[in-house]
């Protein structure tokens, strides 16, 4: 599209431009297809490798900075763009200054595994405060990247994970027998606590893991351990809805991931036992269903699964009373709402 050319919608209005620009998700993902309540026109850009030398080049990632670059290019005055996961957004802040371009910044997803150090570190501090607003998950995260990066806090502003309900493979069938609980997840969790709670388990019982190749690299695995990796979403669902619960062991109390795990489970009113974080109290709280001990503590942990064994049809129970509330809490209006505020204020 020329750059002096005005996007409009059917009836004639001015649409918004957005540029949307994931690290990690496709070109045409959900996001895209958010109802904002007024006209976008969606320029939908992605961080994936598209060629043999993005997909060769695995020590810098070529893809997110060819992305970068694209969003910046079609960046205009008085549109937006939105950059997803903190990488891509340093990227993308970066070549919207090189090319001097002043759209109004969104980073979704602004939310950390771990946390930048050194170089990295000094690096996003010197291109991230021209972002206008971050969309954190937690309010633990707002403080925490303030101080980080040294931006106020108000533009660090909390939405929660959204999503649809997960599919669940319906041609799953479970073994029969003995029962097993389930632990979903790579990121910020504590695989060395699962190893030792397997170890503590009484005889069978089992934990299946469904998780990445490396996760469990250097550690021994109980016989009652199960490591599955490469499932597909819906066959990973089935397997947790036919368990005694997931587990979410989190590294630290510090840990800011897990809300994925989180939501799916309450969504499908499946039992949790997971460890605290500052960052999935808003997950967590008040939930009858989601048994929490304090982080690094095999003993603690093993209570839980304990627990989730000797009441697990109160547990179940509970958590499929929660359904309806949960699905509405996490519903993807929620993020079209975030959205749409974003716009209101910055693109009248």
């Amino acid at each position: 599209m020329p750059r002096d050319a005005q996007p409009r919608a059917g009836d004639g209005t001015r649409a918004v431009e957005i540029v949307n620009v994931p690290d990690v998700s496709i070109a045409d993902d959900d996001f895209t297809h958010l109802d904002v309540g007024r006209p976008v026109a969606w320029r939908r850009l992605t961080g994936l490798p598209s060629n043999a030398l993005e997909r060769r080049i695995t020590r810098v990632r070529l893809s997110r900075y060819r992305a970068s670059l694209q969003a910046a290019l079609a960046a205009r005055e008085g549109g937006v763009v939105v950059s997803h996961l903190p990488r891509m957004t340093a990227a993308t802040a970066f070549a919207l200054r090189a090319l001097g371009r002043k759209p109004a910044h969104l980073a979704f997803s602004f939310n950390f595994t771990d946390l930048p150090v050194g170089r990295s570190l000094a690096y996003m501090r010197r291109v991230l405060p021209a972002v206008e607003q971050f969309a954190v998950y937690s309010n633990h995260e707002r403080g925490l990247y303030s101080r980080l990066f040294d931006i106020p806090e108000d533009r660090f502003v909390p939405v929660p994970w959204t999503q649809s309900v997960p599919d669940i493979d319906p041609g799953y069938i479970p073994e029969a027998g003995a029962p097993y609980f389930c632990a979903i997840g790579g990121e910020g969790r504590d695989f060395g606590l699962l190893v030792e709670v397997a170890r503590r388990l009484p005889p069978g019982v089992r934990i299946v893991a469904v998780a990445r190749p490396t996760s469990f690299a250097g550690l021994s695995l109980p016989d009652n351990l199960e490591v599955r990796t490469n499932v597909p979403l819906a066959r990973t669902w089935a397997i947790a809805n036919a368990s005694q619960g997931v587990l979410i062991p989190l590294r630290s109390p510090e840990t800011c991931c897990g809300h994925i795990t989180f939501v799916s489970a309450k969504q499908l009113g499946i039992p949790i036992a997971a460890t605290r974080s500052f960052a999935t109290t808003e997950y967590t709280h008040g939930r009858s269903f989601i048994l929490e001990c304090e982080a690094q503590d095999p003993a603690g942990f093993l209570r839980l699964l304990e627990r989730l064994m000797d009441e697990q049809a109160p547990l179940r129970a509970a958590a499929q009373e929660a359904r309806p509330a949960e699905v509405a809490l996490h519903h993807r209006s929620k993020w079209a709402a975030y959205v749409a505020d974003f716009l209101d204020r910055h693109v009248p």
